[in-house]
């Protein structure tokens, strides 16, 4: 179908869907693979070409803030506009769509949602931003049906998008930060200011946002880490929840998996720093698992692994001192 958020530029076309804005001359893809320039207009191969639909855990996301204990309609596409070494999901972000795929409306996905019991959808697993004309679709049915929608991104959209996105129902994003300007330019080919850029704009909108670093071995060290953590105050807030997760080896990357001890330093470090929450991922029944007030150090919600074990928190708030918690509780 024709894509939306494009611009003639001579004879070319530009993308506006992310910060490549890729020039298009006619028959050319965009560096997803999956926009491309068909007689001066932008089409789209994504559109309800679905690699995975299921019910999963809102924390797997992770979202620790937004809704714990419930479950999120997930889905995915396929392709993505990074080109990271290590990627996670590359069976799905380094293919582009199966001409045969059938198609999956919007209905399906809310209705499937509902059937469930989730209290959300999700687009996740490869870049969702490259599913943007059938997020909006999503989006807006599932907000009439009474269900929030979230995104886990890598955070390469461009502004216009996101204020779309948030308009037709985008109420929480996770976004992925890799590193510094060193690793962006060296391993994903791109630039890690325009990442900040988008996060800094998501909490202005009200959009409910937490920020996840995949620690990877030999790559991001506690020079890095610093920076992440320093930009991420600026930019985001000390409210907003970073999660550092344990890498383990995938795609063309053989690097051993994060060190513990690591991690640990990591989120040591954001405290120090003035973060309210930080946390681990990846280490099932690690103490930085659960939540605390960051006032008087009350245990507000236990977890393990994917799971919410126990969550005291209450109206939005520590039972213990009333600290109002950053997130979305009901």
């Amino acid at each position: 179908m024709e894509a939306s958020l494009y611009s003639r530029v001579g004879d070319k076309v530009v993308c506006q869907l992310c910060w490549r804005f890729c020039k298009l001359g006619d028959g050319e893809e965009g560096h997803c693979r999956v926009r491309r320039n068909e007689g001066g207009k932008i089409f789209t191969t994504t559109y309800g070409k679905l690699s995975h639909l299921e019910s999963r855990p809102i924390e797997i996301k992770p979202f620790f803030h937004f809704l714990p204990g419930s479950t999120s309609m997930t889905f995915s596409t396929y392709s993505c506009n990074f080109d990271c070494p290590w990627c996670q999901n590359w069976s799905i972000s380094k293919a582009t769509p199966p001409e045969a795929l059938r198609e999956t409306s919007p209905e399906e996905v809310v209705d499937l949602a509902l059937i469930m019991g989730d209290k959300s959808t999700c687009a996740s697993l490869n870049e969702p931003t490259l599913l943007y004309e059938y997020l909006l679709d999503v989006f807006r049915l599932a907000r009439e049906k009474g269900l929030k929608n979230t995104m886990v991104s890598n955070g390469y959209m461009s502004i216009l998008a996101l204020k779309n996105l948030k308009n037709a129902g985008l109420d929480a994003i996770n976004i992925d930060v890799k590193g510094d300007e060193r690793v962006y330019r060296d391993y994903c080919n791109a630039e890690v200011e325009y990442v900040w850029r988008v996060i800094e704009k998501a909490t202005k909108l009200g959009i409910h946002v937490e920020v996840v670093c995949l620690l990877v071995s030999n790559v991001v060290d506690e020079e890095v880490v610093r920076e992440i953590v320093r930009e991420h105050l600026r930019r985001a807030g000390s409210s907003i929840p970073i999660h550092f997760t344990r890498y383990f080896p995938a795609y063309r990357f053989t690097a051993p998996p994060t060190r513990i001890e690591f991690l640990e330093w990591a989120v040591k470090h954001a405290y120090k720093e003035g973060a309210e929450f930080a946390y681990i991922g990846n280490v099932p029944g690690h103490r930085f698992e659960n939540t605390h007030c960051p006032d008087c150090g009350e245990l507000l919600i236990r977890r393990y692994s994917f799971s919410t074990v126990d969550n005291r928190i209450r109206s939005g708030c520590c039972p213990k001192c009333g600290r109002e918690i950053y997130g979305v509780w009901v």
